[in-house]
């Protein structure tokens, strides 16, 4: 495998055959880590290096909230056009969810930028209220009419992210439990 030279303040990083190194890569799915080991060095118009496969590929939590995969039924609102007063409502549920946002599963696109009012139903919480903004929509089957809408909350009150926290702890620790 071929990769960009690293480069330590503004500089090339040089290392012997055979040393093996932790590296990290980035896209839209999220972080991943691995381990590799040098082979060449190729100083080119783009320096480069010539490396094996990665191994031990690890997907990182690079959120300041743990995400947690639950289905809750939740309500969204938003504007259809930007200029324009009319809002739709849709019941949906969520696909995950953590103190900074959620995921929802939609048969239709919502467009980046959109501001939501969301009303989330925690059972044993209660209902909350709290604003978001979509930042991403993923399409997992192309030619099927199913889109997962990412939202950010918005201003929410610290006292709805401690009990949304506490919602998902509580079935963090359920499952482990079911695993026992």
């Amino acid at each position: 495998m071929i990769i960009a030279m690293p480069m330590e303040k503004g500089y090339p990083v040089f290392t012997g055959r055979g040393n093996t190194f932790y590296g990290k890569v980035f896209d839209e799915s999220g972080v991943y880590s691995f381990n590799s080991t040098f082979v060449d060095k190729k100083m080119s118009h783009l320096p480069i290096w010539v490396v094996t496969m990665p191994i031990d590929i690890k997907k990182n939590q690079q959120r300041f909230f743990v995400r947690f995969d639950v289905t809750l039924p939740v309500v969204i609102e938003y504007r259809l056009h930007d200029d324009k007063d009319e809002v739709a409502s849709l019941k949906l549920i969520t696909k995950d969810l953590s103190g900074g946002g959620l995921q929802v599963i939609c048969n239709q696109q919502i467009k980046v930028g959109s501001k939501i009012k969301l009303t989330l139903d925690f059972s044993d919480y209660g209902v909350f209220q709290v604003d978001g903004e979509v930042v991403r929509i993923l399409q997992p089957q192309s030619g099927r009419q199913l889109f997962w809408i990412s939202i950010k909350f918005l201003n929410i009150p610290e006292k709805i992210r401690d009990k949304i926290s506490k919602f998902i702890f509580k079935k963090q620790l359920e499952q482990r439990q079911k695993r026992l």
